[in-house]
């Protein structure tokens, strides 16, 4: 059976699902917006970058330019590297060559002219790298490079080498002519520092093939590793993941990179504003939709609300509930309140007054059907009274009056009240009382009831009917015959019933009887069975739904009736 759905539900997946697509509309949208000052950024740091790479490219060209020059063609250069050089003449070359190295010495590098022997050693830094305190630190380094050059083989000359050390980092590049070295030198370090901007977060370092060269702590900070700054990737989830824009250029000339690192903040710095009015936007948003939500759950739903409680008062037998009714409420939802209301009322008067009716017709026709079939009994009884007043019985005849005058008191109680099972117990005895006075033929009556179930309400004849019909059925048959009455409690669906057992020995029920008895409902306007007809009758009036019975056949032959009351007492 398909589910119907409901409008409220029905509203709320709407207004979800607009809401989804709003957000997930305003997710793209953001990609797009983070996405494009990402592109915007790596635009601006690859401008920089290639700047600055260009101005390594530039510096070490000119250097390696001056070193040819110098080896090639300066004669102050050649004077020097002869052994037998007179002091005067050496003296004015050394000058010569200061002057030029002072002239052609880079900001962020170093010249240093130096031969095996030692008689010649002289060198220059640049303006980036002087620092006038530490003028111990130059000469060592000078020293160093004199004996990395004069240990290295032929075939590192004229090649731009790496060069570290715990306190620096350097491309350095040499020529040598005889014994005498010429070796320009640029400090990493420095030109690291001249690229910084105090007002970019973008971080610069270089790196050869084997191991990151300068900024080694930042980069260490970055926890980035060296194969992914040689060949970063740009997608918007990869630098998200890393926590880093990174950009590189590598110098295959002179096996060595650059590469620019710039954290998240920084393009948090530029696409701020947009995402805070993105989630201006978005708070917005979702504010609206929930104002716009209640407001059509006060004017949409709020009346489909109490037309559907209406409904339900309506279709239950008794309504037990009105529609509800809110502190603000607006004009046309109280018309359609009150309008409810009294629908509601007017029916619950129509139905108590149609259910009196109804309870009056029944409680009247179930009367005249319990005296109808009790007219040929009476008679009887009177039949009876009359033969032992011809033949003198008179203390046959007094027991017969006083039992068949309690059972006309009793029957005579309102069939639709309710009685104690004790009550009802007597009745039987007065019941059975008067057909052994008025049968040749004597019947057994058995009774396994526990006391503590005497107080237990019952409905009136409940037990009597079936030891009526037990006798009229079986009132033929030449055996003695038997019938037993039990009663306990059960407890049914987590409730507590009453368990009456009613059998016999006689001919039993037939299989059409069988089948109309256990019928829900079962015609009580019948030839046959009529008093246990009207006996469920009357149940099922008392209990409504709130009740059981079965009917059956034993295997060793005998009729047999379960009946299950909610258990009340006194």
């Amino acid at each position: 059976m398909n589910k119907i759905p409901s409008v409220k539900k029905r509203l709320l997946l709407y207004f979800c699902v607009l809401l989804f697509v709003s957000l997930l509309c305003f997710i793209l949208y953001g990609y797009y917006s983070i996405s494009t000052y990402e592109q915007q950024q790596l635009y601006c740091n690859q401008a920089a970058i290639d700047i600055f790479s260009n101005q390594v490219s530039s510096e070490l060209d000119d250097l390696v330019a001056f070193n040819q020059d110098i080896y090639s063609n300066d004669n102050d250069f050649q004077m020097l590297s002869v052994a037998s050089i007179s002091e005067q003449q050496r003296l004015i070359s050394e000058h010569n060559l200061r002057r030029i190295i002072k002239n052609r010495v880079p900001a962020c590098g170093a010249i240093f002219i130096f031969n095996a022997s030692g008689t010649e050693y002289f060198y220059r830094f640049g303006s980036e790298v002087q620092d006038f305190p530490l003028v111990n630190s130059h000469i060592r380094l000078m020293r160093n490079l004199r004996a990395f050059w004069l240990a290295a083989d032929n075939t590192k000359l004229m090649k731009w080498q790496t060069y570290t050390d715990e306190s620096n980092t350097l491309l350095i590049n040499a020529y040598r002519l005889r014994d005498l070295y010429v070796c320009s030198v640029l400090d990493l370090d420095s030109f690291s520092d001249t690229c910084k901007d105090s007002t970019s977060a973008l971080q610069y370092a270089f790196f050869s093939p084997n191991q990151i060269l300068t900024n080694r702590t930042y980069v260490a900070q970055t926890k980035l590793s060296l194969d992914f700054i040689k060949s970063p990737t740009h997608d918007l989830f990869t630098v998200l993941s890393h926590g880093h824009l990174v950009q590189s250029v590598y110098f295959d000339d002179y096996e060595v990179g650059m590469c620019g690192i710039m954290p998240l903040q920084g393009i948090w710095v530029y696409s701020r504003f947009s995402i805070f009015l993105l989630l201006i936007v978005l708070a917005a948003l979702c504010t609206s939709f929930y104002i716009i939500y209640r407001l059509m759950q006060r004017i949409l739903i709020y009346p489909l609300n109490q037309i559907s409680l209406a409904s339900q008062q309506l279709t239950r037998s008794i309504p037990n509930a009105r529609p509800t009714t809110t502190e603000k409420e607006l004009k046309e939802f109280q018309t359609i309140r009150i309008a409810l209301e009294q629908l509601v009322l007017q029916k619950v008067g129509l139905q108590t007054e149609n259910t009196t009716k109804e309870r009056e017709k029944e409680h009247a026709l179930l009367q005249y059907y319990q005296l109808q079939t009790r007219s040929h009994f009476f008679l009887n009884c009177l039949k009876s009274l009359y033969n032992m007043l011809e033949n003198g019985e008179r203390e046959k005849m007094r027991m017969m009056i006083l039992a068949f005058s309690n059972h006309l008191r009793y029957i005579f109680h309102d069939n639709l009240s309710l009685v104690t099972l004790r009550s009802e117990l007597d009745e039987v005895t007065d019941y059975h009382n008067i057909i052994q006075l008025d049968r040749l033929r004597p019947s057994l009556l058995s009774q396994q009831i526990d006391p503590s179930l005497l107080d237990c309400m019952v409905p009136p004849l409940v037990i009597q009917t079936f030891l009526e019909n037990s006798y009229k059925h079986n009132g033929r048959s030449e055996d003695l015959l038997r019938f037993s009455i039990q009663a306990d409690q059960i407890e049914l669906e987590q409730k507590l019933y009453l368990r009456i057992r009613l059998c016999d020995n006689g001919v039993g029920y037939s299989n059409e009887m069988l089948k109309k008895l256990n019928a829900e409902n079962s015609d009580y306007l019948e030839t046959d069975h009529v008093g246990i007809g009207n006996l469920k009758r009357r149940i099922a009036l008392i209990y409504q739904n709130d009740y059981q019975t079965a009917f059956f056949n034993q295997p060793n032959g005998g009729a047999c009736s379960l009946i299950f009351l909610p258990f009340r007492t006194v």
